[in-house]
């Protein structure tokens, strides 16, 4: 198990659990327990589904084990007989394949997954689907690569775009699924989810928004919002990358983890990030970003074009007064490098 889901599953281990699911759908579930589902009407059931709808991506762990509690209780004696009633339901109405996603069985887990024929209608379902793909039976996963393949392209952008953020970084840290997570890159790597992804980060003042844009830079089709995300996201760290990526002209995104050695002798060694990169077309060149990054209202995006002028002052024909900037900025660390490049001349560093 990796570290990040070892550590994750500690947590919650050592926690009291508490319900992730609001009172109402608690209530409305808790009285499923005994109707097993058998008095639902078409109304109810979509009632209750629009409720999990507006849960967000996030919490798809901790609910689906309160939903395989719900959906399936533990009776090893009924289970044959829950598995075909339960695969009737789902011919009755396919929705019922979206409660099933998260039975105990796995067999029934697999029928739900191949009877889905509509894509996820909200982010916390379309979780759902890629928890699915990281499934402990194997089976179960070849099933939810195939609902993938039929409904991902179906997806709306904007449903897409708002789990995102969870389900970008996702592929490191669970751990069971290998080839399978390659397929929601058949989602993010759309033009219209990229867009979307990009209005989000630049508009949100909270979330990790800075994480998901170095988790998206794997998609060129990001590449085009870059100039936009610099100069308008709200974040200053979506800011600080998006200026990383435009200065150096190459996108950096993570890709797993590696061992590195501390000390052999010892036996101690470390995890560590493993990165990708690719370059990216620029409409403008970096001494264009580094005039503006200088005049960004953010210290961490100054510092950033500060380090970048080290390098590339040779480019800039206003070097002189742009450092002037530099040296009476209000950041000590800002100033400390305007220093450094009055002590040293471009031919010194040459």
């Amino acid at each position: 198990m990796y570290l990040p889901a070892f550590k994750e599953w500690c947590q919650n281990a050592a926690m009291p659990r508490r319900s992730v699911l609001p009172p109402s759908l608690s209530a409305q579930l808790s009285a499923l327990i005994t109707q097993r589902f058998r008095a639902l009407s078409d109304s109810e059931l979509q009632d209750i589904l629009a409720e999990f709808s507006e849960l967000p991506a996030k919490l798809i762990v901790d609910a689906s084990r309160e939903m395989t509690d719900v959906v399936s209780p533990y009776e090893p004696s009924l289970l044959e007989q829950l598995r075909k009633s339960e695969q009737k339901l789902m011919k009755r109405s396919h929705d019922y394949a979206w409660f099933f996603l998260f039975h105990r069985s796995g067999y029934v887990r697999e029928a739900a997954l191949d009877t889905i024929n509509a894509p996820p209608a909200s982010a916390f379902f379309l979780s759902a689907l890629a928890w699915r793909l990281n499934d402990w039976v194997g089976a179960v996963r070849q099933a939810a690569v195939r609902c993938a393949e039929r409904v991902f392209p179906r997806i709306s952008p904007e449903v897409a775009a708002s789990a995102a953020p969870y389900l970008l970084d996702r592929r490191f840290v669970w751990a069971r699924w290998s080839e399978e997570a390659n397929v929601l890159d058949s989602v993010f790597g759309r033009t219209d989810v990229m867009a979307a992804l990009a209005i989000r980060m630049r508009k949100q003042q909270t979330g990790p928004f800075a994480s998901c844009l170095r988790h998206a830079l794997r998609y060129p089709e990001i590449d085009k919002h870059l100039p936009r995300l610099a100069i308008d996201a709200i974040q200053p760290s979506v800011r600080v990358a998006a200026y990383q990526c435009l200065l150096s002209g190459r996108a950096t995104w993570p890709v797993g983890y590696e061992w590195a050695w501390i000390d052999k002798v010892y036996g101690l060694r470390k995890r560590v990030r493993m990165l990708d990169s690719r370059d990216i077309q620029r409409a403008s060149p970096a001494a264009d970003w580094i005039r503006r990054g200088i005049h960004d209202r953010s210290v961490l995006v100054r510092r950033v074009a500060a380090d970048a002028m080290v390098d590339a002052r040779g480019q800039l024909p206003d070097a002189d007064s742009l450092i002037a900037i530099l040296a009476s900025d209000r950041s000590s660390a800002i100033r400390s490098r305007a220093d450094y490049m009055l002590r040293h001349t471009h031919s010194d560093q040459s």
